[in-house]
C-alpha cells in the first residue's frame, strides 16, 4: 500500500470512485471490500474509518459521484434544448454514447440489482431517477408552452417514458456492446420523439 498524507475529503473520493468501478463492473453484491481498498490502494482501515458498511458507502458514492455524473451528462444539457430537433440530437448522442461502464449503465443495474431488496440503496438511487423524469418533464412543458412540444401531449408520461428507454437502451447495450445496436436504439427513440412535434 502506499503511504499517503492524511487528507480525508482526498482519501475518501478515492475509495468512493475505486467503489465506484467496482460496483458498475460487477454490480453490489459482486464487489468484495477487498477488491474496493486493493483498487484505492489503502487498507480496510482506511475504508471503515471513513464508512461503517459498504452499505454506507454505496449510499455515498451514489449521492456523492453517480448523481452528480449523471446530472453533468443527463439532466443539465436538457436547460439548453429550444427544440424538437435539438432534443433528437441529444437523444441520439446519448444513445450513440451508451457503453457497459457509464453513469447510466451504472444506476440502471444498481437499481436492478439492489432496489426491491434494500430501502436504503433503492431510495439513494430513486431519488437519481425523480430527479431526471422532472428534468425532462420542465423540458416538455417549456416545449409547449414555446410551441414546438404538441399540447396534447402529458409531461409527466412522455418523461417517465424516455428514462425507462433510456434505462432499457443502457441494458441492451450492455449485453450487445456493438455500435449497430446502438445506432438501432437511437433510431428508433428518434421515430418516438417526432410524434411528439406540434403541428
Amino acid at each position: 500500500m502506499k503511504q499517503r498524507k492524511k487528507q480525508p475529503q482526498q482519501t475518501r473520493r478515492t475509495i468512493l470512485k475505486a467503489a465506484g468501478v467496482e460496483f458498475s463492473r460487477h454490480g453490489y453484491a459482486g464487489s468484495g471490500l477487498g477488491a474496493i481498498v486493493d483498487r484505492a490502494e489503502l487498507t480496510k482501515g482506511a475504508l471503515f474509518h471513513h464508512f461503517a458498511d459498504k452499505r454506507a458507502m454505496a449510499v455515498a458514492w451514489i449521492e456523492n459521484l453517480l448523481a452528480p455524473e449523471i446530472e453533468e451528462r443527463w439532466i443539465t444539457p436538457l436547460e439548453s434544448i429550444g427544440s424538437l430537433d435539438a432534443l433528437r440530437a441529444f437523444c441520439r448522442a446519448r444513445c450513440m454514447e451508451l457503453a457497459a461502464e457509464d453513469a447510466a449503465s451504472a444506476l440502471v443495474s444498481l437499481t436492478a440489482e439492489t432496489a426491491a431488496a434494500d430501502s436504503t440503496l433503492g431510495e439513494a438511487l430513486d431519488k437519481i431517477f425523480e430527479h431526471w423524469r422532472g428534468a425532462f418533464v420542465a423540458l416538455l412543458e417549456r416545449g409547449k408552452a414555446e410551441g414546438w412540444i404538441h399540447r396534447s401531449i402529458q409531461p409527466s408520461a412522455e418523461a417517465a417514458f424516455l428514462v425507462s428507454a433510456f434505462a432499457g437502451f443502457s441494458v441492451t447495450t450492455r449485453a450487445h456492446p456493438g455500435e449497430g445496436v446502438r445506432r438501432t436504439c437511437a433510431g428508433a427513440l428518434e421515430g418516438y420523439l417526432e410524434t411528439l412535434r406540434a403541428q
